[in-house]
């Protein structure tokens, strides 16, 4: 088993030498994040800079040492690595993505287009190229912690469009009274476009106000999760999310 019925929680048994480094429990309240990553330095210094932060980490530096965590215990964040020893991230990825929706950053030195969409493709939420700047990487990791985590809101009503309607306390996309599998980063990228239908949004602002930081250019993130979002949402063409090439996306949702 891997998660709990929100879809927060994943997780297995006592851990074992490919485990590099845990702590016990979820302490104060504190998030509790898996890092999967083979290099144990890396492993160890990313693991103190959310330590000092507050959150409980635990190190797993294989995908079997990670899903024997993933089986018993219950996280907020999994930072992944694309090239494991016994695995690539984004098979992992879409294994967790079958069981959860916790929040995935990858994190890896590969930067070219092909493997950045394929794990965003995957079910990833982010991509950070490392070496990362950990001042980054702590607001990235509050961000989409806090947007999958934000489940309550002051609106109930069901907003009705004319392909799709929300249901705001839910978090929830219906069309034909089926609710979609939108994940938490899609979800944000809608709440934001329903704020500004009919407007152009461009790629640096979708991603300051989803991920909480600079883009610094790169759009790929934006671009990749937008065609899963259109994908579900739009499934017929109807020219929901526009694409203002070389610019970002008009929302036309009546």
């Amino acid at each position: 088993m891997y998660v709990n019925s929100n879809g927060r929680g994943l997780t297995a048994g006592p851990g074992n030498s490919s485990v590099l480094g845990e702590d016990d429990g979820r302490s104060n309240g504190k998030y509790r994040v898996l890092l999967i990553e083979d290099d144990a330095d890396l492993a160890e210094i990313t693991r103190i800079h959310f330590r000092r932060e507050g959150y409980v980490t635990e190190v797993a530096g294989s995908r079997a040492a990670a899903e024997q965590l993933l089986s018993s215990q219950e996280f907020d964040l999994i930072l992944l690595d694309i090239v494991l020893p016994d695995a690539r991230g984004e098979d992992l990825c879409r294994t967790i993505r079958d069981r959860s929706r916790c929040p995935i950053i990858f994190m890896s030195c590969l930067d070219d287009s092909d493997t950045i969409v394929s794990a965003l493709k995957s079910g990833g939420d982010d991509y950070m190229i490392k070496p990362v700047n950990y001042d980054e990487l702590m607001a990235r990791a509050e961000a989409v912690i806090r947007r999958s985590t934000d489940r309550e809101s002051p609106d109930t009503a069901i907003r009705h469009y004319k392909y799709f309607d929300v249901d705001t306390a839910r978090h929830q996309v219906l069309r034909n009274g089926e609710a979609l599998e939108l994940s938490s980063t899609e979800y944000s990228l809608l709440e934001t476009f329903l704020k500004h239908p009919g407007t152009l949004l461009l790629y640096s602002e979708l991603y300051k106000s989803v991920w909480g930081s600079d883009s610094l250019g790169d759009n790929r993130t934006v671009m990749v999760h937008i065609s899963n979002l259109r994908k579900k949402l739009d499934p017929g063409h109807n020219g929901v999310i526009q694409t203002i090439r070389g610019a970002g996306y008009i929302f036309n949702p009546f």
